[in-house]
């Protein structure tokens, strides 16, 4: 398994949005990658970031890299990078031009970090066929970002052809039911095995599986989007039309995001 490290934060993402314009249906089927964040001491939820990338590699058949190894990588990214600040950093996974699994590692800043955000709706292709729940570089995933990002929007909320609530663009997706029920789509709509929402499963085992439209996400009591980088943040609007009927960030946001620190 070879390793690189992109010296400049911007490089990575210039080529995979390339890639996904030019070759999207390979570039689905071929890579996969993890993102993670570095406190400025360790790789917060680091042990099961690796771990993700390792599975994801074995079911996309790139190989079987050890989850030590990848944890190492991602910390010794973030120190190379950032040193004693936080920042944001990223392996993926892909073959060489020799067929060897590589690790290409690349790293970003965090930017700004709003306590609630705003969303546009995007299109979701639906589980990937050889691997669900995998962390891929999807060509409708990277369409949703940039959406979002022409938008001056913080995600993308992504919808599969039926209307029904799959995730964000780079989080899960929590709903907060006006009688208190914690809802989150199912799995077998294709979203993501996010890191944030496992660790949320273990303490809040209520959080149940729910087919999830627009509609119920505009009756919703809070709508919260989570991921391990971000934690739990607020969506109080949905292409241009306000979520949620407290004020955002709401308790359950609140407890949430207390929650992923914890962990973290």
């Amino acid at each position: 398994m070879r390793v690189r490290r992109l010296e400049r934060a911007d490089s990575g993402a210039v080529a995979a949005r390339s890639l996904a314009r030019d070759d999207a249906r390979e570039m689905d089927a071929s890579s996969c990658y993890t993102t993670a964040r570095w406190t400025g001491t360790r790789v917060a939820l680091g042990r099961r970031a690796a771990e993700r990338l390792a599975r994801d590699c074995a079911a996309l058949g790139l190989g079987a890299p050890r989850a030590e190894r990848v944890h190492a990588e991602l910390a010794r990214l973030g120190a190379y990078r950032f040193g004693t600040a936080p920042g944001i950093v990223r392996l993926e996974a892909c073959r060489d031009e020799a067929g060897t699994l590589a690790l290409v590692g690349t790293t970003r800043a965090l930017g700004p970090d709003p306590h609630v955000w705003r969303a546009v709706s995007a299109w979701h292709a639906g589980p990937h066929a050889l691997a669900p729940g995998a962390k891929l570089a999807r060509a409708d995933v990277e369409a949703a970002r940039e959406a979002a990002s022409a938008a001056g929007c913080d995600e993308a909320l992504m919808f599969d052809s039926k209307g029904r609530l799959v995730e964000g663009a780079r989080t899960n997706v929590i709903v907060v039911r006006e009688d208190g029920a914690l809802l989150t789509p199912s799995p077998a709509l294709g979203c993501v095995r996010g890191l944030a929402l496992a660790v949320l499963r273990e303490t809040l085992p209520e959080i149940a599986d729910a087919a999830l439209t627009r509609d119920d996400l505009a009756r919703a009591a809070e709508v919260i989007a989570v991921n391990s980088v971000r934690g739990a943040k607020a969506i109080a609007q949905l292409d241009g039309e306000k979520l949620g009927a407290v004020a955002a960030p709401g308790p359950v946001c609140e407890r949430l995001a207390a929650i992923l620190r914890a962990a973290a």
